[in-house]
């Protein structure tokens, strides 16, 4: 008797295995217990994967509430149904499939067979819309990639092989995608795909790959982790060849950066600090003084007063035509800054017009030194260094 029931085993269990239909085994509560191989792929979950699952969590939300009903009267002893639902794929998209769930009286277990209820889509059209996919990645050269992080497999799509310049048959591991990366690029990727494999972190990057015939290229590569029972199983990326629109960045950044250069110099050249003397410097200052340019030229006099030891600071507004009340409080604000720093500021050059409005507006040039011309606050720069000079001897 025991050699018949082994039997009958083997013959259950190849026919289980080999079935095209999907086959199911679960306990009262609808937790699985087996599927076969058919189930497996249909739906591309791995054995391990469904072990345990509840077997209500596959179907669609909208359409488990008559499953729900027949697992909830497990006590009525045997009992069929027929499910139509939408089943998830582990690529979250769904299936629609036709299961017969049957209990039988004595047994605990409920057993399920079930066939996909759609016909796959003529070879043609599966033909077009693949075509038509590799049209939209050539043109917007973004390609696609997946890692099974089980087996460390990486597939890539069409435009990713084209991109990384390597024939479509290239074995793409993850070692040997990372390997393209340019070497100042390697760090941080690794760092990237450890974090979004062991913690579940997704990543944008602009980073530089090599490809295989040496060109160094701009890409932007893109992963969001698939979890699994609060595991990382899988890794869903993007890959787009952004070389072009990178290097006009670059170029853009680097041509304003030159702008600023060139705008720094300017802005010297329009207010240079000329080194009369050991200890006397002059400024001649050009045209206004609105807010940025004051700061800045307060900023370069100031550290060439301590760079030179300045004990003179001449401030020649001969190239000044008028002044408002900005401007005025900028010219008192620097010659205070001078003060503070211990040494004088002079001011030369002040034309009538100007003088008439400093007046009007009530500059605090108390204190301060005024001569007709640069010459004569040379001079007087001169005399004093003299004097101090001839009682220092003494």
């Amino acid at each position: 008797m025991s050699a018949v029931r082994d039997e009958h085993a083997i013959r259950f269990q190849h026919f289980f295995r080999t079935s095209r239909d999907l086959l199911c085994v679960m306990k009262g509560d609808g937790r699985l217990v087996l599927t076969n191989q058919a189930f497996r792929d249909t739906l591309g979950y791995s054995e391990d994967s469904l072990q345990g699952e509840d077997f209500a969590r596959l179907v669609h939300p909208e359409d488990a509430a008559p499953l729900r009903d027949f697992m909830s009267s497990a006590g009525s002893g045997a009992a069929l149904m027929k499910l139509n639902a939408r089943f998830l794929h582990r690529d979250l998209s769904h299936r629609r499939i036709i299961f017969t769930l049957e209990r039988v009286n004595g047994d605990r277990e409920v057993y399920g067979s079930g066939i996909e209820a759609e016909a796959q889509a003529p070879v043609d059209e599966w033909q077009r819309r693949r075509e038509l996919l590799q049209k939209m990645q050539s043109t917007a050269r973004v390609g696609g990639w997946e890692v099974d992080c089980q087996t460390s497999n990486q597939y890539w799509t069409e435009e990713t092989y084209r991109i990384h310049e390597v024939p479509v048959g290239f074995d793409p591991r993850v070692d040997t995608g990372i390997s393209f990366y340019s070497p100042e690029a390697q760090p941080v990727i690794h760092a990237a795909w450890g974090a979004c494999v062991s913690e579940g972190k997704p990543y944008d990057l602009e980073l530089q790959i090599i490809t295989a015939k040496g060109r160094r290229l701009w890409v932007r590569t893109a992963a969001t982790p698939v979890m699994e029972n609060g595991k990382v199983t899988r890794v869903l990326g993007a890959f787009q060849d952004i070389d072009d629109f990178k290097r006009r960045e670059i170029e853009l950044e680097e041509k304003l950066a030159i702008i600023e250069q060139q705008r720094s110099k300017i802005t010297a050249l329009s207010a240079p600090i000329i080194q009369v003397w050991d200890d006397v410097l002059a400024l001649p200052v050009v045209g206004g003084l609105e807010q940025e340019r004051a700061t800045e030229i307060t900023e370069r006099l100031l550290d060439a007063i301590v760079s030179n030891a300045a004990r003179f600071a001449i401030l020649d507004l001969t190239g000044v035509d008028a002044v408002d009340e900005g401007t005025a409080e900028h010219l008192v604000r620097i010659l205070r800054a001078i003060r503070l720093l211990g040494a004088e500021g002079l001011v030369t050059g002040i034309r009538p017009g100007v003088a008439q409005m400093l007046t009007s507006l009530g500059a605090e040039l108390a204190g301060v030194r005024t001569l007709s011309n640069l010459r004569e606050a040379i001079k007087v720069c001169m005399r004093e260094r003299t004097a101090k000079a001839s009682r220092g001897a003494r």
